[in-house]
Order: structure tokens, then sequence, then C-alpha cells
């Protein structure tokens, strides 16, 4: 199903853009900044854990390294304490090799050793490569959502198209004929989209999930996978932060806060240690020598803190994400509940003995996609609009039914629409993702 485009007057909006448009920055990245913003930039069709994490962590992460590749990059993140034979050059290039090269931390009480290998497991390998993991942990944040925004549309509804028209009735003036017709016309996407007037079966029932084709829950199904993909992204997030700064503890953050509480300091815990050593070779003519010098970490005093802060913030989203993701399991799985904000839409359009025709407009008409559709437009333009487009598609649904039956009119519907009751006979019940409990059947 392609996406309706909505004719506009270029001139008038050409003109409102040049007005609200912020001026330009001096100096930009062609193309660059574009793409940043817009790779941030939320969509309507989400809810807000989703954007706790591909917006605001995936922001934060960015932004933190951003930080330390100042400090990195363009700051002095090395100093060490050279020989005195060490002049100018000398010493400049010893500092760029030890920052280059792993240094290793052995604490003031121990004897330093000669063997390289004692040394190489005593490196602190990770402070060089913290900006370029920061950046791919922000993008592995955002790829979940990536995957939602491409692929939703091969379920034939572009919730981008259904959005903008949402926020089309809510500019509309109240009561207007523009705000009417705005309506319609959403109204009139969601059921060609949804497939009102198609019969849609069920060959396969496990427990109270149906499986087969034509159940109008592809986008559904690809919305609850992409929560999975959150769930297995933030748990891989934190085993990648053990990994990487070589802590094998998995509550590596609340011993490290509590050593910091006790006043146990890097000297004895080894995270993140400011002052470790180096060792190099100096090849000169006739003899090779061997120098190993103490040196300042001083962005270990950076990131002992970033690191500190992203282990708790990682685990308020993991927990969070969880609890967000079997709500959403349980809320798209369970006939009640879709059932039960149906009704909560269309309780000002039908009467309360009508529950019959709620349960089959939820199930035959909406589905899963219908019910999750509704859903993103309440929560993006609110609930006044979702409660409109659900009448209207209620009104047009009921006269699909029984065209030629005598219709009531329902004040509180916004628009010349007419719904009926179906207290009387209706057509043979057509399963489409039905609910997980026993229907009597109309004949």
């Amino acid at each position: 199903m392609g996406s309706r485009k909505a004719p506009k007057d270029s001139t008038s909006d050409d003109s409102t853009e040049d007005l609200i448009r912020p001026a330009s920055p001096m100096i930009t990245v062609p193309y660059l900044d574009k793409v940043f913003v817009n790779w941030f930039r939320p969509v309507a069709f989400d809810d807000a854990i989703d954007r706790l994490n591909y917006v605001y962590t995936a922001s934060l992460i960015c932004f933190f390294a951003i930080m330390v590749s100042a400090k990195q990059y363009v700051g002095t993140p090395i100093q060490c304490w050279m020989p005195t034979e060490f002049k100018g050059g000398w010493e400049q290039y010893a500092e760029d090799y030890c920052f280059i090269q792993n240094t290793f931390f052995i604490p003031f009480e121990e004897e330093i050793p000669n063997e390289d290998s004692d040394r190489t497991k005593a490196e602190i390998g990770y402070y060089q490569w913290v900006p370029i993991v920061l950046a791919l942990q922000a993008i592995m944040f955002h790829m979940p959502s990536w995957l939602w925004a491409t692929l939703h549309k091969f379920g034939g509804l572009d919730l981008t198209t259904a959005m903008t028209d949402a926020e089309k009735i809510v500019a509309a003036p109240s009561a207007s004929e523009d705000r009417k017709k705005e309506l319609d016309e959403l109204a009139l996407y969601l059921k060609k989209c949804l497939g009102f007037s198609e019969q849609r079966h069920t060959p396969v029932q496990f427990l109270c999930f149906r499986f087969g084709r034509g159940l109008g829950s592809y986008m559904t199904s690809l919305y609850l996978l992409v929560k999975g993909l959150y769930v297995i992204n933030i748990l891989a997030q934190l085993y990648i932060l053990n990994r990487f700064i070589g802590s094998s503890y998995s509550f590596w953050g609340i011993q490290t806060f509590v050593d910091l509480y006790n006043g146990r300091e890097w000297m004895d815990s080894g995270v993140f240690p400011r002052v470790t050593l180096c060792g190099f070779k100096v090849r000169r003519p006739g003899s090779i020598h061997r120098y190993t010098v103490q040196c300042v970490l001083m962005i270990n005093m950076i990131n002992e803190k970033i690191y500190l802060f992203i282990w708790f913030w990682f685990l308020f989203v993991e927990v969070v994400t969880k609890i967000n993701f079997l709500y959403t399991i349980l809320y798209m799985s369970l006939a009640l509940l879709r059932e039960k904000s149906t009704r909560q839409w269309l309780k000002q359009a039908v009467e309360d003995k009508d529950k019959k025709a709620v349960r089959d407009f939820c199930h035959q008409a909406l589905g899963p996609d219908g019910v999750l559709t509704l859903r993103f437009i309440e929560s993006h333009v609110g609930g006044i609009v979702v409660r409109d487009v659900a009448a209207k598609m209620f009104n047009d649904y009921t006269k699909s039914l029984h065209p030629s039956s005598t219709q009531t009119t329902s004040p509180d519907i916004p628009n010349d629409g007419a719904h009926e009751s179906l207290n009387g006979s209706s057509r043979p019940h057509v399963s489409i993702a039905m609910p997980d409990y026993p229907t009597e059947v109309a004949h």
C-alpha cells in the first residue's frame, strides 16, 4: 500500500519555513551534520522506552565519546617521567609510544617484573579505544529503531504517513471542514491498509496464539521483535562494558561504587589506574637500551567517572526495557487487553450494549496492527484524535456489514457518518487474531 501524500501550497510553505528556519552555523560539515541530526531524531511511532534506548542513551554515549576524544586527541592524555637524558623530541616520542602501546599497572608495594610475559598480563589496553568503542555502542543502541523504521512499511501500512495525517487533524480548527476532511482521509487510508473487506483465516493455533497469512499482525510481530532486540542489546552492552575494562565481575559498577565510598582508590583496585608503567626499547649504535618509565594517565580519571555512570545507567535501562518488553507482549497477545483499548476509544460513539460490535471491530477489522497503529496515534497526538478516527472507522465498518440496515446517528461522532447496533443478526464470525477465549457465534 503506497504512501498517500496530500497536496500542499509550496509558496506559503516555503515562506513560512524561511521564517521559522534557524540560522545556519558559520562552520558545518557538509552532509554529516544532517545525518547526525536525522540519526537521533525520534520517530512518532514508538514509545518512551524505545526513545530512552535509541535517542537519550545513544545521544548520551555520543556526548561522552566526543568529550573523551577532545581530551585524548586534542589535549594531553598521558605524561611520563622521563630520564634526564631525554630531551625535546625524545620525550615526546616516548610519550606517544607509551600512549599508543599499552601501559601496565603494578601496585607500588610490588616489584616491577622484568619478563615481558608478566608485564603483558598487567597491561591496561582499553583507554586508547574508549571513544571508538563508545561510538560503536551508540550505533548499537540505534540499530533496533532503524530496523523498525525501515521494515514496518513492508506490511503495507506506512506509519509515517498515518502520523503526519494525524498531526494535520490536530492542526485543523475544531469542527471545521478541513478537520473532517483530514479525518476522513486518515480513516480511509487505515481502512485500505488494514483491508477491512478482506476475509482472513487462521490456519494454525498454538495455545493462546494464532498464526497464518493475512492475520494483520506483521507490524505487531515486527514491533515485538524490535522490543526483543532492545533487551538483547542492553544485555550485550553490559557484557561488552565489563569485558572492555577487563573485569570479569558482572556487578563491577556496584563494587567500584562501594570501593570509592569506602575510600578504596585505584591504587588498591587497579581499575582505571592513574599511574602506570611503560616499557620501551631504544636502538643505539652497537646496543639496545631498555627503559621503564612511570606515566600519568589523566584520561583515566575521566574514564572512571564516565564508565561508572554508564554502568548504572545501563542497569536502569535494562530493568525498564525488560518490563516494557513483557508488558508489550501481554498487551498485543491478549485479546482482552486489545478489546479494552478499543472500547475506551469508542466509549463516546458506541452504546455499552454493543459489546459484540466492538469485539468484531477489534478483531475482524483492526486486528493487532490496527490496534497498535491507533495506540501510536494516541501517544503522538492525544486521545481526542484517536477517538474520532476510531469512531469514523467503526461507522465505516458497521455500514459495510449492513449497508441496508436502519442507521442511527450518534451525536458524539465528529462527522456525519452513522453507526448501527449489531445486537441483531450479523455475518458469520471470521477469525483474525481472535480472542483467546470462546465467543458465541451468531447465525
